[in-house]
């Protein structure tokens, strides 16, 4: 078994579900959500395009929300940045449900933190719904640089009898993910290196094991307490303040309601009998359960006015705007613009579109806040790191492509190319080239529009 001096973890919250209390004037908002997506299906039908969810986008305080479909009562949308999902109902359905529900998303959660979200949200929502918000999920979590593949479900006792539904998924060698209990309150236990190789999101929860100081050659396994609203009203937690106050707390308890037990300090007589409890506790789970704080994960966060200037809708109005700007700049700097000159680069554009070429994109900088730093160590190697404003030392992550950035990275990229276009020094073309690219690749992913030509 591995030492447990100098072990690698990361403690947090891996994924919120709660609601808001709407206010008097939710019905407004609720009514104009319905108009404006009754006004864009219209625009389809009478052309006679058919259209999907994805296809429609509301606005909500400049806020652009992309169409989930209708579930349970709820038209759901989701961010173009995908930090959260959100739902809405009629007030006058499922009165014993609000009228607003929210996810937030791992791509929220661990790039601009659980506080700014939440922040985030109510501002979009202000003035149609109060303060308060009753929560309805939270996932406790630690991931840790510590291989856990040795475990099975003999090796786990319960408090309760409805904790007791065990299932696991593995080989015979290893334990890939393991369940114990089932809604209201379940632990999972999974190999999540295993399980970056399949997800969407690997590159950011890459990035963010990296910046926590893990290594990704080495197993990260992550220890999970799904837990749901009746759970947490045993501990009189009602709201998501409530819960991040006593996560600790609920962490720690659960640890103990679900122990991992090392079967070499009973005998087999007490494991036949089903006494198993007798059992003295695995040393890393007590190591687990006793260094578990989210303190550090809270302070993850991002002004407001940042994360606003990403989530706006780029429409036909955008575009017309954009392009005048473009025009008007031309001709103050005497470039001789005709009607043939537009249309070719049009075409050219339009062209570049629909065929992309094979070749690969060369690499991109552009500025960020930080200086960068070199340090020689003692045999000689130098290590590169950047220092961040607030005094953070970083490792940095090696971007190669707009098609290896994140979503949040490729929209920033876009507006900084949009900024390129407003200096005096600009190359047009190879701006142009460079903004076509990037926006092409936010289309394919649903962070833009596709322009219609």
């Amino acid at each position: 078994m591995q030492n447990l001096k100098n072990i690698t973890f990361v403690c947090g919250i891996d994924a919120l579900y709660y609601f808001c209390e709407s206010s008097l004037e939710y019905d407004d908002l609720f009514l104009d959500i319905l108009d404006q997506m009754e006004r864009i299906k219209d625009k389809f039908e009478k052309k006679e395009i058919e259209y999907s969810n994805a296809d429609i986008t509301i606005n909500i305080n400049d806020i652009a929300l992309s169409s989930l479909g209708k579930a349970e009562g709820y038209y759901w949308f989701r961010d173009i940045n995908e930090f959260f999902k959100i739902g809405f109902k009629d007030k006058l359905t499922n009165r014993g449900l609000h009228d607003i529900r929210i996810q937030l998303l791992g791509t929220g959660i661990y790039t601009i933190g659980i506080k700014s979200l939440i922040e985030f949200i109510d501002s979009m929502l202000e003035g149609y719904i109060t303060k308060e918000h009753p929560i309805t999920r939270i996932d406790l979590n630690c991931f840790i640089q510590y291989d856990l593949g040795f475990i099975d479900k003999s090796m786990f006792v319960t408090r309760k009898r409805n904790y007791a539904s065990i299932a696991e998924i593995g080989s015979a060698n290893a334990i890939q993910t393991l369940y114990v209990g089932k809604p209201p309150f379940r632990l999972r236990l999974y190999n999540k290196t295993l399980e970056l190789k399949q997800s969407k999101k690997s590159d950011l929860m890459e990035e963010y094991f990296r910046l926590n100081g893990f290594d990704l050659v080495h197993p990260i396994f992550n220890v999970e307490f799904e837990m749901h609203r009746s759970h947490l009203r045993a501990f009189s937690i009602i709201t998501v303040e409530d819960a991040l106050q006593n996560a600790q707390k609920l962490f720690r308890q659960a640890m103990e309601d679900i122990r991992l037990i090392d079967l070499n300090t009973i005998s087999a007589k007490d494991i036949e009998n089903n006494t198993k409890n007798r059992a003295k506790t695995l040393l890393i789970w007590d190591f687990i359960k006793e260094n578990y704080s989210i303190e550090d994960f809270l302070q993850v966060t991002s002004p407001l006015e940042r994360i606003k200037r990403k989530a706006y809708i780029y429409d036909d109005t955008s575009f017309t705007k954009e392009h005048k700007l473009l025009i008007r700049k031309g001709l103050i700097n005497s470039v001789l613009i005709t009607k043939e000159l537009l249309i070719q680069n049009l075409d050219e554009t339009v062209k570049e579109l629909h065929e992309p070429t094979a070749s690969t994109p060369k690499p991109f900088h552009y500025s960020k806040d930080f200086i960068p730093l070199e340090i020689k160590q003692f045999d000689g190697t130098k290590q590169h790191f950047r220092l961040l404003r607030n005094g953070q030392l970083i490792k940095p992550v090696n971007v190669l492509s707009v098609f290896k950035l994140g979503d949040f990275e490729l929209l920033q990229y876009l507006d900084d190319i949009t900024a390129d276009f407003q200096k005096e020094d600009v190359d047009f073309n190879t701006t142009n080239k460079r903004y076509n690219i990037a926006y092409d690749e936010a289309v394919r992913r649903n962070l833009k529009p596709k322009i219609p030509f």
